[in-house]
């Protein structure tokens, strides 16, 4: 029978047992002697990590003994939501404090991975592939030999028949490798591949913002913590806590090459090279976006006619790429060159300002009452009111309010007060009110640049 929920915040807890080298197994899922415990997702993270926080009253750090070289099953839900219910086995592998509280009790913090990571970390990739990277991926995650996953894959399609070597490498760092070159079915690059508390996800940016909100979250009276509400839905969309945390730093995305970039594809088979060149403003519209118009304005300022997005000598990349010939190694049986070239130059600036707009762009920091349905990857409403007083009848402020993506994630459930709250980092690409461009707006001069020698 499914659990009714309560009030906003709240979770169960279905199993929480730590299972120790020695073969023991201590049951902790009545939450007696739990404190609490924490699950950290990011988006361009491909493993979960975590804290558990125990009471420890029977000496099982001795016992056990716990020596951080242990496994932690944890399944948790949110009432209501029992199809979201998370079921995760993760490595203990760190013990990182025992605190004395009593006489006759300690606190024991211990970290936990995803068993991914560790087994990332014991084997190699040394073998070649032919095919998309999308079904390359697929092998590593699935394969005995190297991460050996039982979880759930989302996986999008990449287009072009690659052929490629893993020189000994460790899987993610060859799963990072082919990320960073793969190429959609609908010609965008600007891949992530993440776990997130529902699995692994490889996903374009395009197809994360295409996505529903799995939160509306208005800014104004403070969320409810304390004791139980009546309307829980509404106390969901509260945010406990909310400010920005970052605005659109001109001078690292100057540097990440997000305002401008150029890179330089040299062809070692023909010896010939060519450059291609990315303006923000230039290439705004070529992009899918999540809303319709960019954070920067596009007035000149300088003298020259020149925007912030005409720099493409900012930041310049280098690319070899080999795509002709007639090797028979490398071709099919009508002699014809049926593989794809790595494709880093095809939208490879586009995808470098993409991901450093997500991290230097606009960003939100936010908590709110935790359920299963929120993780990163996800998009979500957030509507900030004016300051002050209220201009033109608006009551939302037009630049900072609209859709967001989840890009970091802290899971916090203390088992005391059975609360599930949920920190959060949200940034967007763009803003849905263009911002106003009623004159120049060149660098005013306050000096004549005048030069004196010194003796």
């Amino acid at each position: 029978m499914e659990q009714q929920i309560q009030y906003a915040g709240e979770f169960y807890i279905k199993e929480l047992k730590i299972h120790t080298s020695a073969g023991r197994v201590f049951d902790f899922t009545n939450g007696d002697n739990v404190i609490g415990f924490e699950i950290y997702e990011d988006l361009f993270s491909p493993s979960l990590s975590g804290n558990l926080i125990l009471l420890d009253v029977n000496n099982i750090s001795e016992n056990g003994p716990i020596i951080g070289q242990e496994f932690l099953t944890l399944k948790f839900g949110t009432p209501s939501l029992e199809e979201f219910d998370v079921n995760f086995t993760f490595n203990i592998h760190k013990v990182i404090s025992k605190l004395d509280i009593s006489k006759n009790a300690q606190a024991l913090t211990l970290s936990f991975i995803t068993p991914e990571l560790i087994r990332n970390n014991r084997v190699r990739v040394s073998r070649s592939y032919t095919d998309t990277t999308s079904n390359i991926i697929k092998d590593i995650l699935k394969n005995p030999r190297y991460i050996n996953t039982k979880k759930k894959l989302y996986i999008q399609d990449t287009r072009g028949i690659r052929k490629v070597v893993s020189p000994n490498y460790k899987p993610y760092i060859f799963i990072n490798n082919l990320v960073n070159e793969s190429i959609s079915t609908n010609g965008t690059q600007n891949f992530v591949f993440y776990e997130n508390i529902k699995g692994l996800h490889l996903k374009t940016l395009d197809r994360i913002m295409e996505t529903d909100p799995v939160g509306d979250y208005s800014m104004g009276d403070v969320g409810l913590i304390n004791g139980k509400t009546v309307d829980v839905q509404q106390d969901f969309e509260r945010p406990l806590e909310m400010s920005i945390s970052s605005n659109n730093d001109m001078l690292l995305n100057t540097m990440s090459g997000m305002l401008g970039s150029k890179i330089i594809k040299y062809d070692i088979y023909k010896k010939t090279y060519e450059v291609n060149r990315y303006g923000y403003f230039a290439d705004f519209e070529e992009n899918k976006t999540i809303a319709p118009n960019p954070v920067y304005n596009n007035n000149s300022i300088d003298e020259f006619g020149n925007n912030v997005g005409m720099f493409s000598d900012a930041r310049i990349f280098l690319q070899p790429t080999s795509i002709s010939g007639t090797d028979a190694t490398q071709t099919n049986e009508t002699s014809s060159y049926s593989y794809a070239s790595n494709g880093l130059t095809n939208n490879f600036l586009q995808r470098k300002s993409k991901l450093a707009e997500l991290n230097t762009g606009i960003n939100i920091a936010l908590k709110v009452n935790g359920n299963n349905t929120i993780s990163v990857g996800e998009t979500i409403n957030i509507r900030l009111p004016v300051t002050g007083r209220t201009h033109e009848g608006k009551e939302f402020d037009a630049y900072y309010s609209g859709k967001y993506i989840i890009t970091k994630l802290k899971h916090q459930f203390d088992t005391i007060h059975r609360r599930h709250t949920i920190e959060m980092n949200a940034a967007k690409d763009s803003i849905t009110t263009k911002l106003p461009n009623d004159s120049e707006a060149i660098e005013p001069v306050t000096g004549n640049g005048e030069i004196f020698t010194v003796g």
